[in-house]
């Protein structure tokens, strides 16, 4: 035979007998080859679909805690938002600081905070791209799928093997699984990054520990400022005591079973300065007469403190008058310190029984908000000049068929520069009017007002 040359001919495999030795030999090869790799298929079936399993399991695993967390987040930013709607920003900061079952805790409290006056905000320097879906996605663990490999498989003993000729099971086995991977899109999910975060103000640390209850609340504030006194920190001290000042003298009307001239006359101070302390007005702590302080503003403009007096007048007027129809005492007081914290004017509402609620309203508490004011007591935004279609000149700096302009003096570009270099919302408020009344009557020109960030 050529197959074996002279070595056929000297073992006798060209005999009749040795040629039919060789044919069965080949033929048994041929089945051996044919059963290792049937075999082999089926081994790499069996780790395939063992490991497409897996993946299916963990998409599920995956997808199931996604939905979870995703209506976490949106419920977490309709807390955050209250009645203006849902907040994503104020969810995003809360999720990034405390984790998104620590988010859920904190913002059960926004209810309470608010309650007592609070008005938490949360603000990005560029505008937030952050979707809810991506908030999900950052608190979800990622999906694992790990990669097959020859180690930890069964040895491979057949006769491919042996040889040298058999592809790694491992090898083959993930080729179907990415294969079932990219069809089912199992490989796709991955934690986005969420670039700047958002900033927290109107708020303190501390105020997610406030009780719904004020005495409670009145006594975890003495506790606050006893521990910062003791602490040597005295701007928190006086911080907590002005707290828990507020808090008692609410206590006082909420104890007074009948409003009295005397009575009514504190528990207008009371509303006048808790007013000033949330309408983002700068100011300072005084002695409140009462082994207390208070926070006492600074209006840069007289007839704020008339405006701020005059919605003081009222809330204890609508106070009173919610009294004398039967509202609970707790109840109006919770109104109060809504309307003072949203700048809302609350009102009496008859109820079909004869009952009546206590409710805020739609009206302002303050009209066109404070001069120096922020948040919800922000002066409104300057009115846009109408455009000019003559020559007629505007002013200095005006030219013809354009619209109108001045000259920006060293003073007011030293403020458009202050405005710009700060990052506190409060303060670029602040600084706005302030240059707003540098043209006052007229609206902060157009060539001013475009250098504003």
């Amino acid at each position: 035979m050529a197959l074996f040359g002279s070595l056929g001919k000297m073992l006798g495999l060209d005999t009749p007998f040795g040629q039919g030795l060789v044919t069965g030999l080949a033929e048994g090869v041929t089945r051996e080859v044919k059963d290792d790799m049937k075999s082999r298929k089926e081994r790499i079936d069996r780790l395939a679909d063992y490991k497409i399993k897996r993946d299916e399991e963990e998409r599920e695993r995956y997808t199931k805690e996604f939905n979870e967390n995703l209506k976490k987040v949106q419920e977490i930013a309709g807390v955050v938002g209250g009645p203006d709607g849902p907040n994503i920003n104020g969810a995003e900061w809360l999720i990034r600081t405390y984790g998104i079952d620590g988010a859920v805790k904190k913002a059960d409290a926004f209810e309470i905070m608010r309650g007592y006056g609070k008005n938490p905000t949360f603000l990005l320097d560029d505008e937030n791209t952050t979707t809810f879906e991506d908030l999900a996605r950052f608190v979800t663990a990622d999906p694992t799928f790990t990669k097959l490999t020859a180690r930890g498989t069964r040895a491979d003993t057949g006769l491919l093997a042996k040889i040298g000729l058999a592809p790694d099971i491992a090898v083959e086995a993930q080729k179907q699984r990415d294969a079932a991977a990219s069809s089912l899109g199992i490989d796709i999910a991955k934690a986005p990054e969420l670039g700047a975060m958002p900033t927290a103000s109107g708020f303190d640390p501390s105020d997610f520990g406030m009780m719904a209850d004020m005495k409670d609340e009145s006594n975890r504030l003495v506790r606050l400022a006893i521990s910062a006194k003791e602490a040597g920190n005295d701007e928190a001290y006086t911080k907590h005591m002005a707290d828990a000042t507020t808090m008692r003298n609410m206590l006082r009307m909420l104890d007074t079973k009948e409003v009295t001239e005397a009575g009514s006359r504190a528990n207008m101070n009371g509303i006048i300065s808790r007013i000033e302390r949330v309408s983002g007005v700068e100011g300072q702590m005084v002695p409140d007469g009462m082994n207390g302080v208070r926070f006492k503003a600074k209006f840069e403009d007289a007839a704020d403190q008339i405006k701020v007096n005059t919605a003081g007048s009222n809330l204890n007027e609508l106070y009173t008058q919610a009294i004398a129809r039967g509202i609970p005492a707790a109840t109006a007081l919770r109104v109060l310190s809504e309307a003072e914290g949203s700048n809302r004017l609350p009102e009496i509402i008859s109820n079909p029984d004869g009952s009546f609620s206590f409710a805020l309203g739609d009206s302002k508490l303050i009209e066109g908000g404070l001069t120096n004011g922020t948040g919800a007591y922000a002066p409104p935004p300057p009115a846009t000049p109408p455009a000019t279609t003559g020559g007629a000149s505007t002013g200095s700096g005006a030219t013809g068929g354009g619209s109108p302009t001045t000259a920006t003096s060293a003073g007011a570009q030293a403020l458009v520069d202050q405005h710009n270099a700060t990052r506190d919302p409060r303060t670029k408020g602040r600084i706005r009017a302030r240059i707003g009344r540098m043209f006052d009557p007229n609206p902060i020109p157009p060539n001013i007002e475009s250098q504003l960030r």
